[in-house]
């Protein structure tokens, strides 16, 4: 009994005493977008545990910025096998004939053509640029393939995958554009089934976009193979790729 007036006293002399912690917030600040998903770990190949990459993304986006991160990672993470890399790449392209490249080669060689004309070359040679090719490419003249790739996939006439059969390129320019160009795309990606940049899946068309044809008059203008098509409206061209579809016995999608 005299213990518990004893802790009724000192609950008393409390009360009025000012509070001396804070309750912590129960909302907290949402993360930003550009955030979420990027909180990933490193799973130890040994150990299977999971262990941090020391990416410091928690102590940059800590809401409440109590997290501080050691930036020298006691762990060792193991090198990866560049070479191993660089051969599975090559392994699941599809495989080419890299003697078709040997006269691309053998002329740059002789005349010393340009990086841009041995590329258009050798996109002549199997229709887009593979890897293998590339690779090809970099040994033989000397550019490192990141280079090589820097150029390939700065200019749009280079292709990195394989397209159809026949290419379908509409004209984007400000002619064509004013002209209703983007109805004359819409219309095609809806008759093949697939997008802008995209290939059919029984490899008969590609469907891409081009900026200039020099056919200004005749806007909107598309060029199929060495076919042009001017003055076009979305139900001629519907009408154009429907006739086509049904020549070479193509489908949808």
């Amino acid at each position: 009994m005299l213990g518990m007036f004893k802790a009724m006293r000192t609950t008393l002399r409390h009360l009025p005493m000012k509070k001396i912690t804070v309750q912590y917030p129960e909302e907290r600040p949402r993360l930003p977008e550009r955030s979420r998903g990027l909180f990933r770990v490193v799973i130890d190949p040994a150990s299977g545990e999971p262990r941090c990459r020391a990416c410091t993304l928690c102590e940059t986006n800590c809401p409440v910025q109590v997290i501080r991160v050691n930036y020298t990672s006691k762990y060792q993470l193991t090198a990866p096998n560049v070479a191993r890399v660089a051969t599975r790449r090559v392994e699941v392209q599809p495989g080419i004939d890299l003697k078709k490249l040997q006269p691309v080669l053998d002329d740059y060689h002789e005349h010393g053509t340009g990086l841009i004309a041995v590329l258009q070359n050798a996109q002549a040679v199997y229709g887009y640029l593979p890897r293998a090719a590339l690779q090809e490419v970099s040994l033989q003249t000397g550019v490192s393939l990141s280079q090589i790739y820097g150029v390939s996939s700065f200019y749009n006439q280079f292709r990195l995958s394989p397209i159809g059969k026949r290419l379908i390129d509409v004209c984007h320019g400000t002619a064509c554009h004013v002209a209703g160009a983007q109805q004359i795309t819409e219309a095609l990606e809806e008759e093949l089934g697939v997008a802008d940049g995209k290939t059919t899946k029984d490899m008969e068309f590609t469907l891409g976009s081009v900026a200039c044809m020099g056919a200004c008059s005749q806007a909107p203008v598309m060029r199929i193979g060495d076919q042009t098509y001017g003055n076009l409206t979305p139900d001629k061209t519907r009408k154009v790729i429907r006739d086509l579809m049904e020549q070479v016995g193509a489908k949808k999608g």
